[in-house]
């Protein structure tokens, strides 16, 4: 099995993709406690950390309003549920990718040196004096050989993997129950009612 395979069958894809995804539902959990904390907070009296949320916190509207009949200005009062008038924070987790990209460069490299080399000497010696001496030949001869061979291999591997992880989160539509809570709330607002001059 080559290198490659080694290593490409011993990546967690299961964590590598699981994990992402488990971060995306807690992060979508704690959005969730998120807006509940704030219309706790924002709008309901506090209770000293009770059980209870107390009573619905409102916030007090005073204007002038002009009396066409007697061509008078009165002041008047409204009084709204703070829920009603402030953006309660829904997110939620539109659209989330994983990429998971994974590089692996494996490189064998060979290398085989040879040298071979050859010396050779030789030498003759003849020596003839007269007819009554006799005849003294000589000869002398080398040779020599030189071999060598050297060989080497060597293994080259890179890995390189990346992950990329986009999250996109939206402001969701307020759930049903919330909706129908703050309709009953905005039928609560009182009708503006003039004051004495």
């Amino acid at each position: 099995m080559s290198y490659a395979n080694r290593i490409l069958g011993s990546i967690p894809y299961g964590t590598l993709i699981g994990a992402p995804m488990t971060a995306a539902v807690e992060a979508q959990a704690l959005a969730a406690q998120s807006s509940i904390d704030f219309i706790r907070t924002v709008g309901f009296e506090n209770m000293d950390d009770s059980a209870e949320w107390g009573a619905t916190r409102h916030v007090n509207f005073t204007y002038t309003v002009n009396d066409a009949e007697t061509s008078t200005d009165r002041t008047a009062d409204i009084r709204v549920p703070l829920l009603t008038i402030v953006p309660i924070p829904y997110l939620r987790i539109d659209d989330m990718t994983i990429d998971f990209t994974s590089k692996i460069t494996e490189e064998l490299v060979r290398t085989k040196k040879r040298d071979t080399s050859v010396d050779a000497d030789a030498s003759l010696n003849i020596k003839y004096s007269n007819f009554l001496s006799p005849v003294k030949v000589g000869f002398k001869a080398s040779l020599s050989t030189k071999h060598s061979s050297s060989s080497a291999t060597s293994n080259r591997y890179k890995t390189e993997h990346t992950i990329n992880i986009n999250v996109r989160a939206v402001q969701d539509d307020i759930p049903n129950g919330m909706s129908r809570v703050l309709d009953m709330l905005e039928t609560s607002i009182a009708e503006p009612k003039p004051s004495s001059p």
